[in-house]
């Protein structure tokens, strides 16, 4: 006597597709937010190294570097001073976030660190080839655009008419008010908000910057 085989009912399989996309829909998430977590820790490693050499850097030149708009990966400004011609560090790590856009206008940027540097109350660095009034520097920041993949660095300024990038670091013409903090809070990740929370992940270093606005933007870095 032959028993007849017995397949899976529509019913059976609608049922097992359905268990696999619930359990999809919780894993996804899960390994989405377990990459992000991974990229933060691993710029913050980076961050940490760079800060490092940095340090080294003004021991030896009693300034910090100029600063780095990261925006051309054809030549490197600040950072390259960190590789070339003493190695404080042996090469300057990209962003794991990968590429990101600037707020101001969405175009493209590259997988770059930016840096900014100056002299507190004073001005900006600025660039390698101009006599700026920031230098020496006593102060520095840096960062990754974070997992938003967006340059927060023009967005949190249009309304202050003030502006809060790279290039004009440490921002001296900031004053302590409600929308100052806002916008300097504003331009710190924060996980707290979820792991692809807005804002950059910074790491900052040198003399303190004045008023509550530094020091919300200073222990952000720490």
């Amino acid at each position: 006597m032959v028993r007849k085989q017995r397949g899976f009912t529509l019913i059976e399989l609608l049922i097992v597709v359905a268990i696999i996309a619930i359990l999809a829909a919780i894993a996804i998430p899960n390994f989405l937010e377990a990459q992000v977590r991974s990229k933060v820790s691993r710029i913050k490693s980076d961050l940490r190294s760079l800060a490092t050499a940095m340090e080294a850097y003004y021991v030896d030149w009693n300034s910090y570097t100029w600063r780095d708009l990261g925006d051309d990966p054809t030549y490197v400004e600040g950072f390259c001073q960190l590789t070339t011609p003493i190695a404080y560090i042996t090469s300057i790590p990209q962003d794991p976030f990968g590429e990101h856009r600037y707020s101001a206008n969405m175009t493209r940027r590259w997988p770059m660190l930016e840096l900014g540097t100056g002299r507190v109350g004073v001005g900006s660095s600025g660039a390698r080839w101009t006599n700026s009034n920031g230098m020496p520097s006593d102060v520095w920041e840096m960062c990754s655009a974070g997992p938003d993949h967006i340059d927060d660095t023009s967005a949190n300024s249009q309304n202050l008419g003030i502006t809060l990038t790279e290039g004009q670091f440490p921002w001296p013409s900031l004053t302590d008010n409600a929308q100052t903090i806002a916008a300097i809070s504003g331009l710190c990740y924060d996980p707290t908000n979820g792991t692809v929370s807005g804002g950059q992940v910074y790491k900052t270093g040198g003399s303190p910057l004045p008023g509550v606005w530094g020091s919300i933007f200073m222990n952000n870095g720490r």
